[in-house]
């Protein structure tokens, strides 16, 4: 029988990604984008020590790129129009991308916009198949306040959560119920990779 494990999960906030010196590139990034990378590069993965085109990037965007989108919008009237540079993040998977160039990841990926949930079902779907060998869960959710004001009812958040799975390895292992949020996955995995005595999972 297959056994998923989850090596590594982690989550970031807005307050982390001020924080974060990852480089002159990743200041040019949209928020989402720098989240999500963010997430992942606070998981710990040596994707050196794994083969990069077998690691696929499941990712899930709760609000797409409306941020981005809004942003991008907002600045046609200014001198030149909008900005050609973020024009690149009007697209929900643009965050897959910016993880794969950084860690030169060329294996598959899948981008969801909404719910996380069930996104890590597809995670173990995409190594039962063999299109990987592991999957990195990625679950961004970004309404800034901008974007708050357009929506009816929303409050502006900013954070992101990622979670590396594998097939066997040391780690939690999944259980078979795996219809949770990512966030709620990392919540747990969190808590139970930095003390394994807090949670059998």
């Amino acid at each position: 029988m297959d056994k998923w494990i989850v090596t590594a999960a982690s989550r970031v906030t807005d307050a982390d990604v001020r924080a974060a010196k990852l480089g002159v590139r990743f200041g040019r990034l949209d928020l989402s984008s720098q989240l999500a990378l963010l997430a992942v590069e606070s998981l710990g993965i040596s994707f050196s020590a794994r083969q990069r085109d077998r690691i696929g990037i499941c990712l899930a965007c709760r609000t797409g790129s409306l941020a981005t989108d809004v942003e991008y919008w907002n600045g046609r009237d200014n001198t030149g129009g909008p900005s050609p540079t973020l024009f690149a993040y009007t697209l929900p998977s643009a965050a897959i991308g910016e993880i794969a160039i950084r860690h030169q990841l060329t294996g598959p990926n899948l981008c969801l916009v909404g719910d996380s949930t069930g996104l890590l079902r597809e995670a173990i779907e995409m190594i039962r198949m063999g299109e990987a060998d592991s999957c990195l869960c990625v679950d961004c959710h970004v309404v800034t306040p901008t974007l708050a004001s357009l929506i009816p009812g929303s409050a502006p958040t900013t954070r992101a959560c990622a979670l590396f799975l594998e097939l066997d390895g040391t780690g939690q292992l999944v259980p078979e119920e795996n219809d949770r949020d990512i966030e709620s996955w990392c919540a747990l995995f969190s808590t139970s990779l930095s003390d394994p005595a807090k949670s059998d999972a």
